[in-house]
């Protein structure tokens, strides 16, 4: 690859992150290809630079644009845990669901969302993860972003005004 960076898209985050912990926030492969895919030139010219040593934060930002604290979050959820679906989760084999979720925990999957707390409510990524409507999945959560720069009411309206 000529020395150039590279991401595995097939790298399973929870390989590289302690047994029952959580890949977004402890898994170094996956916060290093957030960095390296999101810091960019901007369409304005400005670099969008991520850095990953700042205390107690995952990606950090600062500059004349502003200041951002990013978190990293799974997009892909697998509804294991959600009671209601439990008898049709339990239909499909062990098996597929382990392949579905080695899946949703390689790059495709995985996504940054701004961590600021405002008015110490819930970020973006604990709304659409908590909202019932939403339900964590990222499809309404893009709907009510791409709703929100159209000046139209969602779920997560008061949120994202914030």
């Amino acid at each position: 690859m000529n020395g150039e960076p590279w991401i595995d898209t097939t790298f399973d985050f929870r390989s590289d992150t302690p047994p029952g912990k959580d890949p977004d926030a402890l898994s170094p492969t996956l916060r290093r290809y957030h960095k390296m895919l999101w810091s960019k030139p901007l369409p304005r010219g400005t670099v969008f630079e991520l850095v990953d040593t700042t205390p107690r934060v995952y990606l950090h930002h600062r500059s004349g644009l502003g200041e951002f604290f990013l978190s990293s979050d799974a997009v892909v959820p697998s509804f294991t845990r959600e009671y209601r679906l439990s008898t049709i989760i339990d239909q499909i084999p062990m098996e597929e669901r382990e392949a579905f979720n080695t899946i949703g925990y390689t790059m495709g999957g995985m996504m940054i969302f701004p961590a600021n707390r405002i008015g110490n409510k819930m970020t973006i990524n604990a709304a659409r993860g908590c909202h019932p409507r939403i339900k964590d999945r990222f499809d309404l959560t893009v709907e009510c972003i791409r709703r929100h720069y159209l000046d139209q009411p969602s779920p997560l309206s008061d949120l994202l005004e914030r």
